[in-house]
C-alpha cells in the first residue's frame, strides 16, 4: 500500500514537474527574445567605417575580442545624442556625394547634346532638300547663337545648301503651274505622284515632326492626295485637289522654316529635346557652383579627419579623389547608419565572429572581457530544457510499456491462473472433431504421469488453423479451462517492437515464466505476425521479426515435454508459415477449425441463445439452414443484432421478424432505405428478383425460395434468398444447371417485361459465367472436352476448401472451345429460363405488382402466387400480428384527481 502511494506521489511530481519545466522554458525564450530585440542593429564588420567615420560609438565603450587571426568579436554603445562633428562630417560627406552626381549628372546631359546636335543637322538637311530652300551666303541658322556659353559654341548653322532633288516643293510648284497651261492625264498623274511622294518625305522619322498639327495635317494631305490619285475623276478636279494640297505644304513649310525664340524647326522632337538639354545642362551648372561653394565651407571643418575608406586610411583630400561610383556605394552604408541612428539610440551591441578591419583595429579597444555566466546560462538553458522534457516524456513513455522506463523487454503475455478460466469444452458448439484432437492435451495436463509412464510423450505444440471467427481462441481458453491450468496468452504482433531484439527478449522471458509455472498452457494467437517465411521481408535475414522467430524456434526447441509447457497457436493463414516452425517435434498437431456445417451452426445458435430471450415461433434449426459459410462469430452477431433490434422495437421477447432482420444485416449488409431509387429503377429491380424466385420454384434441383426483397442493402438493389435443403459437400450437374437457370432468370425477366437489360444482372452473369466455367474445366460436366482438368491449382494459395491460383497450361485451340463450351452452356439455359419465365407471365406480374407494395415476400407468398392461392389480405394480417407480437403494453394512466367544489378555480397566463 505504501509502495503504490510513494509511486502516485513520483507520477504527480514527475507531472508537475514537467508543466513548470515548460513554463520557465517558455519564460526563458521570452526574455532572450525581449533582450535580443532591445539589441542595437549591429552585426557586421563593415559597418564599423560608417560608425567611426560618423562618431556615432561612444569610443571608451568600443571594445574587441580576437577569436583568431581573423576574426574578432566587437561590441559597442551607442551615443545618446548626435553630436556638432558627427554632423559636420555626414553634410561633407553628403555634399561630396552629391557634387560627384551633378558631375555625373552633366556628364550625361553633354552627351545627349552632342547626339541632338548631330540628329538636328540631319534634320534641317533633310528639310532643305524636300523644301526646296536656299542656304544663304551667311548659312541657314537654325539654332542662333543666343544658346552659347562660356567656352562653349551651341548655335548649329547649316553652312552648305544640300543635294538638289527634281521632287522637292519648290520644283513641284514650278510643275504644277506648267501642267495647269497645258494638262494631260499623264502629267497630271505624274503631279499627283510626286506630291505624294514630298507628303511621305516630310512624315519621315529622317525629319522626325513632333507636332500633332503638322502631323495632322500631313495625314490629312497623304489621305486627300490618295484619294485624288485612284479615282477616275476630270483633269480640272484633280488639278483643283492638286492646287488645295500645295497651299496647305506652302504654309507647312513656312511653319517649320520661322523663327521663334532664335531657332527654326521648332516643331522638330530633336529641336525641342536640344532646347530643353541645353536648360538642363544650365541648370546642373548653376547647382555645381552652388555645391562647389559649400563643399569649400564644410572641408575647412573636416580638413583634418582621418577617413577610414573600404579598409584605408585617407585625408580629406585623398577622399575627394576616389572613383565616384565606389564612392557613392561607400556613402550608402554611411547614410544607412545615419538614418538608423535614432533606432539605435543609446543602445549596445555587440556581433561575434567578424573578419577584422582597419577601423576596428585603430578604434576599438582589444582586450578580454570578464566572463559573463549569467548570459551562458541564457544560452544553455533552453537546449538542457528541451533535453530534460524529451527525457521526461520518454521515461513517461517507457513507462506505459511496464512498471518502468527498462521493462521493454518482457513479455506482455497475460496470465490466467488456475480456476480463472470459466470456459470449457461445454461452451464450445460445432467443433466436435477439435475438441477430441484436444481432449487429449488436456488429459496430459491433468495427470501426466498416465502417459509419461509408458515412455510417451506429449505433443510440444499445437497450432489451430481455421477462418477468421471459426473459434480458434475460444477453444485455447477452453483447453485452459478443462484442465484448470495456468493460460498466457499473447497476440504474434506483441513481439514486433521500434527496439531491435525486443522480439526476442520477450520470447525468452515468456517461456521462462511458463517453465516457472508448468504445468501451463502458452497461447499465441495470430503466430503468423511473427512465424511467416524468413527471407521475404524488407529486411532479408536480418529482419527483426525474423530475429524473433528464429529464437521462437530455438525456444521450442530447447525446453523438455516433461517440463509440461504446451504451446498452442492460432492461424488463419497457414500457408504463410515458416516450415522449421510446422515440423514435428515443435508443432506436432494441426487442428483444423472449419467453418461450421447445419448441425454446427445450430448448436453454436442454442449456446448463444441461451443468454436471450427468444419468442417459441424462433427456429433456430432454419437460421442455421440459412446461413452457410457463417462463422460463430456471425452467428453469435445475428443472435446479439436481433435482442437489440426487438429492444428498439419494444418487443418482451426476440422474434422470427428480428432474427431474420438481423440474419440479413450481417451476412448481407444493412438496409440503405434512405437510397433514393427512381420508380422505373425500382419496378425493374422487381422484375428481376421476381425472375429468380420464379424460376427457382419451378427447376427441380434448386434449394426452395426462403426471401425475396427490392430492399437494397450493401451493393445490391435487391435479393432472392435461398433456403439449403441440406449441408453441401459436392454439387450435381443436374443441381449447376438449374443453378445457372435461376442466376439467368433475372435478365429473362427484364428482357421480357421490361423491353430491355440493365447492369444489375452483373454480379449473376459473373457467377453464372465462373460456374460453366468450372462444370467445363474442373469438373469434367462437359462431353465435348471430356474428362480433362484444363486449370491446375498451387497448393500454396489453398487452405480450408479456398480456391488456389489457377494457371493457362493449354493450347489456343483448346482455349477457344472451352469459350465455346461455355457460353453453350449459359445459352442453353438462359433460353430455358426465358421460356419458363414466357409460361408464368402472370405469376411474374402478380409477384412484382406485390413487391412494389410489401418489398418483401417470404417463402410462404412465393409459394402462394404460384399455386394460384395468393390473398393479399391475408398477407397484410400477418405483417400486422407480427408487428403486434410482444409489444409492450403502455400502462394505464392515474385517473384524474377529484374536483374540489369549495375552491374557485384559478387561471394563469
Amino acid at each position: 500500500m505504501n509502495d503504490d502511494k510513494k509511486n502516485d506521489l513520483k507520477k504527480g511530481f514527475s507531472g508537475g514537474l514537467v508543466w513548470v519545466l515548460m513554463g520557465l522554458f517558455l519564460f526563458t525564450l521570452v526574455v532572450q527574445s525581449y533582450m535580443d530585440s532591445r539589441s542595437a542593429d549591429v552585426g557586421f564588420s563593415h559597418q564599423v567605417e560608417s560608425l567611426v567615420n560618423l562618431q556615432l560609438l561612444q569610443p571608451e565603450d568600443s571594445r574587441r575580442v580576437a577569436v583568431n587571426d581573423n576574426l574578432v568579436t566587437f561590441s559597442g554603445h551607442f551615443r545618446q545624442k548626435l553630436t556638432e562633428e558627427s554632423k559636420s562630417r555626414y553634410k561633407y560627406l553628403e555634399l561630396l556625394n552629391t557634387s560627384h552626381q551633378l558631375d555625373q549628372d552633366k556628364k550625361e546631359v553633354l552627351e545627349s547634346i552632342h547626339t541632338l546636335q548631330t540628329k538636328i543637322t540631319n534634320a534641317a538637311e533633310w528639310f532643305l532638300t524636300f523644301s526646296g530652300l536656299k542656304v544663304p551666303s551667311e548659312g541657314y541658322v537654325v539654332v542662333d547663337r543666343f544658346y552659347n556659353m562660356l567656352n562653349r559654341d551651341n548655335s548649329i548653322i547649316i553652312q552648305k545648301t544640300p543635294k538638289e532633288r527634281a521632287d522637292n516643293f519648290a520644283q513641284l510648284k514650278q510643275q504644277f503651274a506648267s501642267v495647269k497651261e497645258s494638262p494631260s492625264e499623264v502629267s497630271v498623274d505624274r503631279l499627283g505622284k510626286d506630291l505624294a511622294d514630298l507628303a511621305r518625305n516630310f512624315r519621315s522619322p529622317q525629319l522626325g515632326i513632333g507636332s500633332e498639327n503638322l502631323k495632322q495635317t500631313l495625314k490629312e494631305v497623304e489621305a486627300t492626295l490618295a484619294e485624288a490619285n485612284n479615282r477616275s475623276g476630270s483633269i480640272d478636279q484633280k488639278l483643283s485637289t492638286y492646287d488645295r494640297v500645295i497651299k496647305r505644304l506652302h504654309v507647312l513649310v513656312n511653319t517649320l522654316n520661322e523663327i521663334d525664340d532664335h531657332t527654326r524647326l521648332n516643331q522638330l522632337r530633336s529641336v525641342r529635346a536640344y532646347k530643353d538639354a541645353l536648360v538642363e545642362f544650365t541648370d546642373l551648372s548653376n547647382k555645381r557652383e552652388q555645391n562647389l561653394a559649400q563643399l569649400d565651407q564644410a572641408r575647412d571643418g573636416v580638413s583634418s579627419v582621418v577617413w577610414f575608406f573600404n579598409g584605408q586610411e585617407m585625408s580629406t583630400r585623398a577622399l575627394e579623389k576616389q572613383d565616384p561610383e565606389t564612392f557613392n556605394q561607400w556613402f550608402a552604408n554611411h547614410r544607412k547608419e545615419w538614418n538608423q541612428f535614432a533606432k539605435n539610440q543609446g543602445l549596445y551591441f555587440r556581433a561575434p565572429d567578424q573578419p577584422i578591419n582597419t577601423a576596428l583595429e585603430k578604434n576599438f579597444k582589444s582586450e578580454e572581457p570578464p566572463p559573463n555566466y549569467f548570459n551562458y546560462l541564457f544560452t544553455f538553458l533552453p537546449i538542457i530544457l528541451v533535453v530534460f522534457v524529451l527525457y521526461m516524456l520518454f521515461a513517461r513513455q517507457m513507462r506505459g510499456m511496464g512498471n518502468n522506463a527498462m521493462n521493454f523487454g518482457k513479455s506482455p503475455a497475460r496470465l490466467m491462473q488456475q480456476g480463472a478460466s470459466k470456459v470449457t469444452f461445454k461452451d464450445v458448439a460445432g467443433a466436435e472433431e477439435a475438441i477430441e484432437e484436444l481432449q487429449e492435451i488436456v488429459e496430459f495436463l491433468k495427470t501426466p504421469q498416465k502417459f509419461t509412464a509408458l515412455g510417451g510423450q506429449i505433443p510440444k505444440g499445437v497450432l489451430c488453423v481455421g477462418p477468421p471467427g471459426t473459434g480458434k481462441t475460444l477453444i485455447a481458453r477452453a483447453v485452459a479451462g478443462e484442465a484448470d491450468r495456468p493460460f498466457f496468452s499473447i497476440a504474434g504482433s506483441d513481439f514486433v517492437e521500434m527496439f531491435v531484439g525486443v522480439g526476442a527478449s520477450r520470447i525468452r522471458d515468456l517461456f521462462a515464466q511458463a517453465r516457472k509455472a508448468a504445468p501451463c498452457i502458452i497461447f499465441m494467437d495470430e503466430i503468423d505476425a511473427v512465424g511467416s517465411r524468413r527471407g521475404v521481408g524488407v529486411g532479408g535475414g536480418h529482419d527483426e521479426r525474423e530475429q524473433t522467430l528464429n529464437q521462437l524456434l530455438v525456444e521450442m526447441d530447447g525446453f523438455d515435454p516433461r517440463e509440461g509447457v504446451i504451446l498452442m497457436a492460432a492461424t488463419n493463414r497457414p500457408e504463410v508459415l515458416d516450415k522449421a516452425l510446422l515440423r514435428p517435434g515443435r508443432f506436432d498437431r494441426r487442428v483444423v477449425i472449419n467453418l461450421p456445417d447445419i448441425k454446427g451452426r445450430f448448436d453454436i445458435l442454442k449456446v448463444h441463445a441461451k443468454r436471450i430471450k427468444l419468442d417459441p415461433s424462433v427456429d433456430l434449426m432454419a437460421v442455421a439452414r440459412s446461413t452457410p459459410g457463417a462463422s460463430g462469430a456471425d452467428l453469435e452477431s445475428i443472435l446479439n443484432e436481433a435482442a437489440l433490434l426487438a429492444a428498439r422495437r419494444g418487443r418482451t421477447a426476440v422474434t422470427a421478424a428480428e432474427t431474420i432482420e438481423a440474419r440479413d444485416k450481417v451476412i448481407y449488409g444493412k438496409e440503405r432505405r434512405s437510397l433514393e431509387i427512381g420508380e422505373d429503377e425500382k419496378l425493374t429491380t422487381a422484375y428481376h428478383e421476381a425472375g429468380h424466385a420464379v424460376i427457382g420454384m419451378l427447376v427441380e434441383h434448386n434449394d426452395p425460395v426462403d426471401k425475396v426483397t427490392i430492399i437494397p442493402r450493401g451493393f445490391s438493389l435487391g435479393s432472392t434468398q435461398f433456403l439449403p435443403k441440406k449441408n453441401r459437400v459436392t454439387y450435381w450437374k443436374k443441381e449447376l444447371v438449374d443453378q445457372l437457370a435461376v442466376l439467368l432468370g433475372g435478365r429473362c425477366a427484364e428482357e421480357i417485361f421490361v423491353g430491355d437489360v440493365s447492369s444489375g444482372a452483373q454480379n449473376d452473369l459473373e457467377r453464372a459465367t465462373h460456374l460453366a466455367r468450372s462444370m467445363v474445366c474442373e469438373w469434367g460436366m462437359s462431353d465435348k472436352l471430356g474428362l480433362v482438368a484444363y486449370e491446375e491449382r498451387e497448393e500454396r494459395g489453398q487452405y480450408l476448401g479456398m480456391s488456389g491460383h489457377a494457371e493457362k497450361k493449354y493450347s489456343e485451340e483448346t482455349a477457344r472451345a472451352i469459350d465455346e463450351e461455355v457460353k453453350r452452356i449459359v445459352g442453353e439455359q438462359h433460353e430455358r429460363a426465358y421460356q419458363l419465365l414466357v409460361d408464368k407471365k402472370e405469376e411474374v406480374e402478380l409477384m412484382t405488382k406485390m413487391l412494389m407494395e410489401f418489398e418483401t415476400l417470404d417463402a410462404e407468398d412465393v409459394e402462394d402466387i404460384l399455386s394460384g392461392t395468393w390473398n393479399v389480405e391475408t398477407k397484410r394480417e400477418r405483417i400486422k400480428q407480427a408487428e403486434e407480437k410482444h409489444k409492450k403494453k403502455m400502462a394505464t394512466p392515474p385517473p384524474p384527481p377529484p374536483i374540489k367544489t369549495d375552491e374557485s378555480p384559478s387561471f394563469s397566463c
